[in-house]
């Protein structure tokens, strides 16, 4: 009996342990609310799921051209890009989706629908009714095309940067409840900041740009956002929505490095073929982190595009 009575600590022990750990080495220790916004600094609308932070630039009178970021880098993404497209006469959108940035995490399920309602609504919001140039790259490749194919009235031109299509790979395992969140909180964020470090390094803003994601993990809702993407239709087969856009009269740019690993030539190959009408640009000696290493290059080819007859 004695010796029941004393295992029965160890047993408590052992199993409270992972529980006490999960809250000790949890990055979310602050709320994403308006004291801390005003601290931060920038724009911020509130749309029907939630606050969406967001920059619109350039004149007034400027063709308007919206750029979407990937899954995980919020859209400090478009720093080198956005400033060129502005001083060239554009009006630029750029913002943080959902569960990314300074942006809110609600609790809801962040699939396609909510990431192409937000889009439809912060346009709507900023009074951006006029057939706009969209921009996605990487996840958001994924987003503005699905956006078009459901809203072709609304866009003038679109332009994809090693997008998301279908065959993206991400570990099941985190698919799984509870497991998931284990994983998540013990190497999940780690490996996302690592992931986003590679993208950026080398170049003059990486110090800067690492620190802006790393304060991104610490809100509250990160890991829960992240997790439900990766769970949802998100992270899933696009291309229907390519289909669609290939059938419509509209001028499509892609973008893709020759080195891309996560966005595979094959996966780049069927984007081609939905869309025969393609232009097609692949720069040598380029991976996924196209838009930080040559994000002149990327400029230039995008500004080419939007002033090119139809």
């Amino acid at each position: 009996m004695k010796s029941r009575r004393s295992v029965i600590p160890i047993i408590f022990i052992i199993v409270m342990l992972p529980v006490v750990l999960y809250q000790i080495i949890n990055p979310e220790k602050e709320e994403l609310n308006d004291a801390v916004r005003t601290r931060l600094g920038g724009s911020y609308i509130t749309l029907s799921g939630g606050v969406t932070h967001y920059a619109l630039e350039g004149p007034a009178n400027g063709q308007v051209v919206v750029l979407v970021h990937g899954g995980t880098i919020p859209m400090f993404t478009w720093d080198k890009i956005s400033p060129v497209l502005t001083s060239a006469g554009y009006r630029v959108l750029s913002y943080d989706m959902y569960g990314r940035g300074y942006s809110d995490r609600p609790h809801v399920t962040y699939d396609r629908e909510l990431y192409r309602n937000q889009l439809l609504e912060l346009m709507d919001a900023l009074n951006l009714r006029e057939p706009f140039d969209l921009v996605g790259y990487s996840f958001g490749g994924g987003i503005v095309a699905d956006f078009t194919a459901r809203y072709p009235q609304r866009v003038r031109r679109l332009a994809l940067i090693s997008p998301v299509v279908y065959n993206f790979k991400t570990p099941r395992i985190f698919r799984i409840p509870v497991i998931g969140e284990i994983l998540a909180r013990f190497i999940g964020i780690r490996t996302v900041i690592s992931r986003a470090n590679t993208m950026y390094e080398g170049t003059p803003s990486a110090e800067r740009n690492s620190a802006l994601f790393v304060e991104q993990t610490t809100f509250k809702g990160f890991q829960d956002s992240l997790l439900s993407m990766i769970r949802s239709d998100a992270i899933g087969d696009y291309r229907e929505s390519y289909e669609s856009v290939g059938k419509q009269k509209r001028s499509v740019l892609l973008i893709w490095g020759s080195l891309d690993t996560e966005i595979q030539e094959e996966v780049i190959n069927t984007t081609r073929k939905l869309i025969p009408h393609i232009q097609f640009h692949a720069i040598p000696d380029a991976g996924h982190n196209i838009v930080f290493q040559k994000p002149e290059q990327i400029t230039g080819i995008i500004d080419n595009f939007l002033r090119s007859n139809p």
